[in-house]
């Protein structure tokens, strides 16, 4: 793609869009001084703003830390990729995009970051797809989400794994989840095992046959996928849960007929029922 130079003070780098908050020049030192001793590797990627923003024509869409950096170095232009095309649901996806795969995000900023995704109405399954992740690592980041803050800041720094989160989301109750918390954070400043949290197989009938609500069946759906991995049962899960449609789900029955060799045609005479 073209590579055109842009007035550093024509971009703006909006903080409340960069899944990294604020950057602060002091975040950028090291970056600051590899580019003014090498150059810039790789351009920065912005977009048009529609309405102009104060002096601002483009803003930030990938390159935050960059950008930051050629404003410590006092550089009047920045090299940029111009996307004009791309909506703002895409600039999302490539900004987080770009931070997860430097692997320096801990987990609540990267939940955060997927919380933005949630609300523009991507489905988990669209957020995995999209960043290339599980649907266990994306529901996992939105059960964190919903637990109350010493636990969100005990994931952060480290005390509460990812099947922490998961088992202490299913307690349901704040002050049951806090405790369970406070017992694997004291445990590994203690340096000793987690404690166990049971919940499944001391509250769950598995002889008894019922009708399931979501936890229920993304409980399931995560337990296929640690155990064999994501295949046509998980994506019958996601279509009973709502995260998929009709047609998706008749695609991958097509695909699986079509590795074993079998017939299946779409029932596209069904069409679109209304409502």
């Amino acid at each position: 793609m073209q590579i055109t130079q842009i007035e550093v003070s024509k971009i703006f780098a909006d903080p409340t869009f960069n899944c990294r908050g604020s950057i602060a020049p002091i975040d950028v030192t090291d970056l600051a001084k590899d580019i003014d001793d090498h150059g810039l590797q790789q351009p920065i990627v912005v977009k048009p703003l529609i309405e102009p923003y104060r002096d601002y024509t483009y803003k930030v869409v990938s390159g935050h830390r960059r950008h930051k950096a050629f404003q410590v170095l006092n550089k009047e232009t920045i090299p940029c990729i111009i996307n004009e095309s791309i909506t703002d649901s895409e600039a999302l996806i490539l900004n987080l995009g770009e931070n997860i795969h430097r692997q320096d995000l801990n987990i609540i900023q990267e939940a955060t970051a997927l919380n933005r995704l949630k609300l523009e109405g991507f489905s988990v399954i669209e957020v995995a797809e999209a960043l290339n992740k599980s649907t266990t690592w994306v529901q996992v980041r939105y059960m964190l989400l919903e637990l109350p803050e010493p636990i969100k800041e005990a994931a952060a720094a480290g005390f509460i794994t990812q099947r922490h989160i998961r088992d202490i989301h299913k307690l349901g109750e704040k002050d049951r989840q806090l405790e369970a918390a406070r017992k694997i954070k004291d445990a590994k400043i203690r340096g000793e095992k987690s404690p166990a949290i049971k919940k499944y197989t001391a509250k769950r009938n598995i002889l008894k046959a019922k009708a399931r609500d979501r936890d229920d069946i993304f409980w399931m759906q995560n337990h296929i996928q640690e155990s064999i991995g994501n295949n046509l049962g998980t994506r019958c899960l996601a279509w009973a849960a709502g995260e998929i449609n009709d047609f998706d789900l008749f695609q991958n029955i097509e695909e699986l007929a079509i590795t074993e060799n079998k017939k299946y045609l779409i029932p596209y005479e069904l069409g679109v029922k209304s409502g």
